[in-house]
């Protein structure tokens, strides 16, 4: 592709300024870019389509639609000559907004003026975007219908053919709701374990569980004990007894003035 084709492309700027920025600091800010008095830089904000930058590549473009756009204007990139400059319409006397006056706005006028600003800027956008005519809005309707409702969406020349399979199922059969899913002959079968309780019995009620010749046998053992008596009952065992308390102190010659 030798330079000549190239896709060129323009900067448009409309008037419309970023979210978060104020019309006063956008102005300023384009000033400053574009070396421009103040006069010009306000025919930039009357309402029309203005090439600010014309034949960029597209690089170039994109780099200055980034810069002027973290300035705070709104611009946007179209093909070379597809906009050319539209001069506004001349507004309605009750639609020129007032001259600045020098007493300082407070907080809720410019939050008022900016909001009326962005309304402007948004009919204006309306107005510059052609509405359809009639004739492309006929044909618009008449580009769909609306099928019935339960009635497929394809017709049956527009359906995928569909392949049948055939599936073999012979080996197959449907029993009656009643009894087992399973035969007695295949179900699995557990061999009985026979126990032998020959050598076991069951005892009266009341009887020793073992008799006396398997229980333990328990030796006595014969202790002497010949220095060991038993006292009679109530006797004295020989306890230590306490000594009695002293005598209390003889006071008879102490007298009390």
């Amino acid at each position: 592709m030798t330079q000549l084709d190239t896709p060129l492309y323009d900067i448009i700027f409309r008037g419309d300024i970023m979210p978060g920025h104020q019309l006063p600091d956008v102005k300023k800010k384009l000033a400053q870019l574009f070396k421009a008095d103040e006069q010009k830089i306000n025919g930039l904000f009357a309402g029309g389509a203005v090439p600010l930058k014309k034949n960029l590549a597209e690089a170039a473009a994109q780099k200055y639609q980034a810069v002027l756009r973290q300035a705070g204007a709104d611009v946007q990139i179209a093909a070379a000559g597809s906009v050319s400059a539209r001069v506004p319409k001349k507004r309605p006397a009750a639609q020129v907004s007032p001259a600045p006056s020098s007493k300082p706005m407070s907080m809720q006028e410019r939050l008022a003026q900016q909001q009326r600003q962005q309304e402007q800027g948004a009919s204006e956008n309306q107005h510059r975007e052609p509405a359809p005519t009639a004739a492309e809005g006929a044909s618009l309707e008449t580009a769909f219908t609306l099928a019935p409702v339960g009635e497929d969406l394809l017709a049956g020349s527009k359906r995928p053919p569909e392949s049948v399979v055939d599936i073999d199922v012979s080996q197959f059969s449907l029993r009656p709701q009643e009894g087992n899913l399973v035969d007695t002959d295949e179900l699995s079968q557990e061999e009985a374990v026979v126990v032998q309780l020959t050598d076991y019995g069951l005892s009266e009620l009341g009887d020793d569980l073992l008799h006396d010749d398997e229980r333990e046998q328990i030796v006595a053992k014969d202790i002497q004990v010949p220095d060991v008596d038993l006292a009679p009952a109530g006797s004295e065992l020989g306890q230590i007894k306490k000594a009695s308390p002293p005598p209390p102190p003889d006071t008879s010659g102490i007298a009390l003035e």
